[in-house]
């Protein structure tokens, strides 16, 4: 139990063999491991970005609103996600747009 002990709690020096052998295989790891391991090999998540519009500016119209959306955010290729109507701290309507 002593060993175990001294090795979670990390009480060797670092002129101790025990040490070194542990300095060399975390050097081995890093160096000697595949890049495939780590590969993430799905999409966990798609990105999104929050585009915040006034009143003025936001459209009922799906259409319309998705052609301003491509405009302001310099993305031809932007699908709105997900629309929420707020207000702001003086009291004015704005509009969070979730679009990817």
């Amino acid at each position: 139990m002593g060993v175990f002990r001294r090795f979670i709690l990390w009480d060797f020096g670092r002129e101790t063999s025990i040490y070194v052998v542990f300095c060399l295989l975390i050097v081995a790891f890093i160096f000697l491991t595949p890049r495939s391991c780590f590969d993430s090999k799905e999409r966990l998540a798609t990105r999104t970005s929050r585009l915040i519009v006034k009143a003025e500016d936001f459209s009922a119209d799906r259409d319309v609103l998705l052609r301003r959306v491509r405009e302001l955010s310099g993305e031809p290729n932007a699908e709105i996600v997900e629309t929420r109507e707020k207000t702001n701290a003086r009291g004015e309507t704005i509009y969070e747009i979730e679009i990817r």
